[in-house]
């Protein structure tokens, strides 16, 4: 019988409690892509010519996978331990401390010290994923599980293409006015990078607040720590892995985080062809734009397929966005970069993601065993984050190769076509397979 089947109805304190979940996640997003736009325009502005200065999309984008590589089991176990509400709140004040020491880096004019700062802001996002993924089910049940995924996929987007607009905005606005009355300088890369960077941190307490309002979930204190937890990776991978349905769930997840992880990158490389002067604004602003269109039309998908799946999980949309994620790919790769037809191709790949990974991230949520869910999902991170230094290392090989931005991104469209092809042949089943204990 399929626990969607017979999930109670959902009260009015757990819709509360779900929007909280959904606000501090959106917050939590938007920091982390606002910090990193930021950092990017400073260390492109104040080291430019420098390894730093040239690779700095590079260096950040491999900072977020190695805290997921590292600490995955650890972020699950937590998550499977403590109560989720405690857990979320808890990353919620460590990201108030990051942003105070990111804030006092930039003061002392540390590139290395705020890049580390960012680098712990990935361990905190480490921490919080698995919590604010797993609280979902315990909050809503089985029923509404995809339409909670659609909500916080539209509103984790939301904050990801927030915080990159305003960061890329706010960052090339005071650079160009400090340019125009100081002429240009490295200096002025610092005063253009720190009150952005307060305004963030002071986002930070108004979450904090917020994450109060969340509802006490259980505790389970019969789940021990122990020195094998740190390596509890292919256990957690070797269970996620025994059973078919969620095996090929997270591989064809994980394969759109490859090409996710791969566009973000290339839009930095896009950038960069527009304006070659790493000293004037306009890199920043560009990039946003770009993710702005993508992550617009995620917004708009992800909210039809959360509508489309108020009573259940559709897993059949997710073909369908394959192939039209293709589509959008090509025409990104085709036509003339910045023109009409290249932003609506870029709207397009989002709009075409809701419908490919919003239903497959539902259903894999879905038919984890409660107990392990956390869990699966920190192996499922742990994939993903795999796949990002992958998608780190072809961008950095094509762009080694001389090949422009256009030319990388149709290295990418096969993948979709053939993931697409592939995915109803992959995940048939109709209802939740019986699964073993895991270990």
């Amino acid at each position: 019988m399929s626990e969607t089947d017979s999930s109670p109805p959902v009260s009015r304190r757990s819709w509360i409690s779900l929007a909280a979940v959904l606000v501090v996640q959106a917050q939590n997003a938007f920091n982390d892509n606002f910090v990193k736009f930021v950092l990017m325009g400073l260390a492109m502005s104040v080291a430019a010519g420098s390894p730093i200065g040239e690779n700095i999309e590079f260096i950040l984008a491999a900072l977020i996978p190695l805290p997921f590589i590292l600490l995955a089991p650890v972020a699950g176990f937590v998550s499977d331990r403590f109560s989720k509400k405690d857990v979320i709140w808890f990353c919620l004040l460590l990201q108030l401390m990051l942003f105070i020491l990111i804030g006092a880096a930039i003061v002392v004019r540390s590139v290395e010290v705020a890049v580390f700062g960012y680098f712990l802001l990935a361990v905190q996002s480490t921490l919080f994923s698995p919590a604010k993924q797993g609280i979902l089910k315990e909050i809503v049940g089985s029923k509404k599980l995809g339409f909670a995924n659609g909500l916080m996929s539209m509103l984790t987007m939301v904050g990801i293409l927030g915080g990159m607009w305003l960061a890329g905005q706010w960052f090339d606005h005071l650079l160009e006015k400090y340019n125009t009355l100081n002429g240009e300088s490295p200096e002025n890369g610092w005063k253009a990078a720190l009150l952005p960077v307060v305004g963030a941190g002071v986002a930070c307490i108004v979450a904090l607040a917020i994450g109060k309002i969340i509802v006490k979930t259980p505790h389970h204190p019969q789940e021990t720590f122990s020195r094998g937890i740190w390596i509890r990776h292919f256990k957690h991978l070797r269970y996620l892995f025994s059973h078919k349905a969620l095996r090929n769930t997270a591989l064809l997840i994980t394969g759109y985080w490859l090409i996710a992880n791969f566009l973000g990158l290339n839009f930095v490389q896009f950038a960069k062809e527009i304006f070659p002067d790493a000293s004037r604004a306009g890199r920043m602003t560009a990039t946003a734009t770009m993710l702005f269109w993508v992550g617009g039309g995620l917004m708009i998908g992800s909210s039809l397929v959360s509508m489309l799946s108020r009573n259940r999980i559709r897993l059949a949309l997710a073909p369908m966005g394959g192939v039209a994620m293709s589509i959008g790919l090509l025409g990104v790769g085709l036509f003339e970069t910045a023109s009409l037809w290249w932003n609506l191709s870029l709207g397009f790949i989002g709009f075409a993601s809701g419908f490919y990974v919003v239903p497959l991230n539902a259903w894999l949520q879905d038919i984890a065993e409660e107990a392990h869910r956390a869990r699966v999902i920190s192996a499922l991170n742990l994939m993903t984050s795999f796949s990002g230094i992958v998608a780190i290392g072809i961008g950095f090989l094509l762009k080694m190769a001389g090949l422009t931005a256009s030319q990388q991104v149709l290295c990418f469209t096969p993948l979709l076509v053939i993931a697409a092809f592939l995915l109803p042949r992959l995940v048939k089943a109709e209802d939740h397979p019986s699964f073993s204990s895991a270990e």
